[in-house]
């Protein structure tokens, strides 16, 4: 197993283009620029980016609303938001995206791509303008993570592939490329193809990160190819930031001659479908200029035997070079993986004692830190509630205590392990995780890391009946078709919220919830975690106890973040609720759907 080591040029870019110099975008004082970003802490009163600062801490260092005045916060303005039928359903599908805030003005989409710019500046709020890039309102699947500032731009990636940017006074849209493949095959309707039904490939979800280039106005746009479990092969892709561009493309799944190509060891090359997509925003260090990305489950998830090997690189976590492309080092949680365990998580950065380092909420239910030089595994605790799959994590190595590098099937606990001669396990935690999109906070002062997402036990299967497409390799479900290769249990019988010790990976902390939480957490300098419950209800809780301290009946649910920010000295609690994530609960079932950005202050 080719881990915990650093892997320089493991896998060499796909250049897309001469890396010129890029044309200089403005230089006004609003700018957004790689020097604001990597100092986004100084500016406490802006929210520049998805996750606060490149660092991923989704901490802010307000704290004009704390613990001592908590019980006076209220709600300050709420802004309806545009609904579209869909499916008998309104509102934007799947917006799990944080309100970016810049000047008293807000930014972000939904989940079909449409850009907002809200004026808060005066106590109140409204929309300034939108830009909706027009992707398929009925497309299945619609969602997003976020967008990205640069220059005088606002920055998104779609589900139908493309990246578009729209300038931030205007809302005209300055580029629009298409990047991702969409039309891998087509419906096989009466009459022949038809090239009105061509069928969806390769996406975009993750919110893009925006970093400095050759000089300090040169900008790069990295995205990430999100749409594994569909039979594509995820990718990390470098775009010019002043015209959209193609730099550099490096795929997660190694292509033949590639090191780490021989972990698929089958005989119908699965690894062109094989998944180790990238659908969670990473994070990012710009002194070593690496970007830390976490990679979904090989495919088909369930059916490890269809793919014999470790099937690097997914359920892994990848550092690679903004500049090149070129993937530096990486490390496998789990080779073979099988319980959908992938670890697109956010990997946060950490100074522990010195050492740069990366935590993560894994979804196999263990807290990790890594040198986030060198890939080194440091050290490792569970923090679900139970864990079957393993019998723990060996503290030299990070690997689970049964990994076996001579076998290309692992077995791990064989009674949990779903292989085809035992088709139906229960396994801890449930498929859900643990942490998926949710996104950790970490508090650099307390030195605590926050998770919130599901947990407790459930069944997954494998489907006896996959079949394989031949010597070519493909998706047997068809082009753009999902690949599962049997099922689990997503919704999680209970949700947790954690509090770990990022130096010993130990539990501060911990409460349980009715429900999976969708959400992700805020930290705060006032004491405080912000999230939504599955319920509706926005609430905060003692950073150090977890004990409940305020909520609010937000009427319905959302996977959308919470995030802070400040204007003319008053800082404000913000999130995007726009529904329909209290599905598979039976006390949630007669939850509405709808869409508002709402905020609270003092």
């Amino acid at each position: 197993m080719t881990n915990t080591k650093t892997l320089r040029r493991l896998v060499a870019p796909v250049v897309g283009g001469a890396l010129a110099a890029a044309i200089a975008l403005p230089a006004a004082a609003a700018d957004v620029s790689e020097f604001r970003l990597a100092n986004a802490d100084a500016e406490p009163q802006n929210w520049l980016s998805t996750h606060g600062n490149y660092q991923a801490h989704r901490y802010s260092n307000l704290s004009q609303i704390n613990r001592g005045n908590i019980s006076q916060l209220k709600a300050a303005w709420i802004v309806p938001m545009g609904a579209t039928a869909m499916d008998g359903a309104l509102n934007s599908p799947n917006a799990e995206v944080p309100v970016l805030a810049d000047g008293g003005f807000l930014f972000f989409n939904d989940g079909w791509g449409t850009i907002y710019k809200l004026d808060a500046r005066d106590g109140s709020a409204s929309i300034v303008w939108t830009a909706d890039p027009a992707t398929d309102k009925e497309a299945e699947g619609a969602r997003s993570r976020g967008v990205a500032l640069w220059g005088e731009h606002v920055i998104g990636n779609n589900v139908d592939g493309r990246v578009v940017a729209v300038d931030r006074n205007t809302g005209e849209f300055v580029w629009d490329v298409q990047v991702a493949r969409t039309v891998l095959g087509y419906d096989n309707l009466p009459g022949g193809p038809d090239a009105e039904h061509f069928v969806i490939g390769e996406k975009f979800t993750a919110a893009p990160i925006a970093v400095g280039g050759a000089t300090a106005l040169d900008g790069i746009i990295l995205v990430g190819q999100s749409a594994g479990d569909w039979g594509t092969r995820g990718y990390l892709a470098g775009i010019n930031a002043a015209d959209g561009a193609e730099l550099w493309r490096t795929y997660t799944v190694p292509a033949p001659g590639e090191p780490g190509h021989e972990t698929w060891a089958d005989d119908h090359n699965s690894w062109r479908t094989g998944g180790a997509a990238l659908w969670t925003t990473g994070s990012y260090d710009p002194d070593s200029r690496l970007t830390f990305w976490g990679t979904g489950n090989p495919v088909p998830m369930f059916d490890p035997e269809y793919r014999p090997g470790d099937n690097l690189w997914s359920d892994s976590i990848l550092a690679f070079d903004v500049d090149t492309g070129a993937m530096e080092w990486g490390f496998q949680y789990i080779a073979n993986e099988s319980w959908d365990y992938d670890e697109n998580g956010v990997h946060f950065l950490i100074d522990l004692d010195g050492t740069l380092a990366l935590g993560h909420f894994a979804r196999n239910g263990f807290y990790y830190n890594f040198n986030a030089t060198t890939g080194e595994f440091i050290n490792s605790g569970q923090y679900v509630a139970h864990v079957s799959w393993t019998a723990g994590i060996d503290p030299k190595t990070g690997h689970p205590v049964e990994y076996d590098p001579s076998k290309l099937v692992q077995t791990y606990i064989p009674a949990t392990r779903n292989l085809r001669a035992n088709p139906e396990v229960v396994s801890c935690p449930t498929p859900a995780g643990g942490l998926r999109w949710q996104p950790p906070a970490f508090n650099p002062v307390k030195m605590l890391a926050y998770g919130a997402g599901d947990d407790g036990c459930t069944e997954a299967n494998v489907d006896l009946e996959n079949e394989v497409v031949g010597p070519a390799g493909g998706n047997p479900k068809g082009p753009g078709a999902v690949f599962l290769g049997g099922g689990g249990g997503f919704t999680s019988p209970f949700g947790s919220i954690t509090a770990v010790n990022v130096v010993d990976a130990s539990v501060a902390a911990k409460i349980v919830v009715p429900w999976g939480n969708q959400s992700g957490v805020l930290a705060t300098a006032g004491g405080l975690v912000f999230t939504v419950n599955r319920d509706g209800n926005i609430t905060a809780y003692n950073d150090e106890t977890l004990t409940e301290v305020w909520s609010f009946p937000g009427g319905i649910s959302t996977k959308a973040p919470v995030t802070s920010w400040a204007v003319n000295g008053k800082q404000y609690i913000s999130v995007f609720m726009n529904g329909r994530s209290g599905s598979g609960y039976d006390d949630l079932a007669n939850q509405i759907s709808g869409a508002y950005v709402i905020a609270f202050s003092l």
